[in-house]
């Protein structure tokens, strides 16, 4: 399995496949790149494509700071430098945390980009009320374990129709396998009081000048409908699309409605 140290941490990814635009998949927090399977599966017969950990996440290694959003977007640049999208940029498909990272990298690197997919992501700072209740969760977390909030968490994550999907159980166990880990937890930690403090994008969005298209899950409470909405309206000749039976995991809910976009994204690009 391939590693790449970037800025103080070992980062773990995918890579299959051949073909321009090289597509690189980012995830969202508490999931991990194993969420585009499906992505990797069809776009790896005819493109390079690439997923990725984040620093503390998945299979990536414990680093001791650089969790901010400001930081995951200087690893993002490196990444993307140490896959050659300096000399062939890519299109970067970003969920929800991978989204954040990729409007920036729209924004202030879009040399680098050929295209960008934000799904399930939003531009604004976090409102008072879901930054106290998220950041009581993760003193939950923190404190007692995955298994008090397993039930809330996967319900923020994932559709109400997807809940008795096997990857839903599967990402139950991971979140159970993480917390035995006191410094995979801390880093959790870290990470998600990181996304609840974030600043806001929305000053920054009409810089990015890189065909973007905007995606949401139709059942998505984490990042609904109308952040997406003022991406949509905010990027210059950006393109909105909504995923039906899905919530704020749409590539993995419903892998065959997202792909469909994606490769119409990718056909117009050409």
């Amino acid at each position: 399995m391939p590693y790449v140290d970037i800025r103080s941490s070992r980062y773990f990814y995918t890579e299959m496949g051949e073909g321009s635009p090289t597509l690189v998949f980012a995830h969202g927090f508490l999931l991990d790149s194993d969420m585009f399977r499906y992505q990797l599966e069809e776009f790896g017969t005819s493109h390079r494509v690439i997923a990725f950990d984040w620093r503390g996440q998945g299979r990536s290694e414990v680093a001791h700071c650089g969790y901010e959003i400001k930081e995951l977007y200087r690893d993002a640049v490196e990444l993307l430098h140490f896959w050659g999208c300096d000399k062939d940029p890519c299109v970067w498909v970003g969920v929800s945390m991978g989204g954040f990272v990729g409007m920036r990298l729209g924004a202030r690197n879009p040399k680098l980009l050929k295209g960008l997919v934000l799904a399930d992501t939003g531009a604004d700072s976090e409102v008072v009320s879901k930054k106290i209740l998220w950041s009581l969760m993760t003193l939950f977390f923190y404190i007692f374990g995955p298994s008090l909030l397993a039930n809330s968490l996967k319900r923020i994550l994932f559709a109400e129709s997807s809940l008795r999907k096997p990857f839903v159980r599967e990402y139950e166990e991971k979140w159970r396998s993480w917390s035995k880990d006191p410094m995979k937890k801390e880093a959790l930690v870290k990470t998600a009081w990181s996304i609840f403090n974030r600043p806001s994008f929305t000053g920054e969005l009409t810089k990015v000048r890189v065909p973007t298209l905007v995606v949401v899950g139709q059942e998505d409470k984490a990042r609904p409908y109308e952040e997406a909405l003022k991406l949509y309206e905010t990027i210059p000749g950006s393109r909105l699309v909504v995923i039906p039976k899905a919530g704020h995991s749409s590539p993995l809910e419903n892998p065959g409605e997202f792909n469909r976009h994606l490769r119409e994204f990718l056909r117009d690009l050409r």
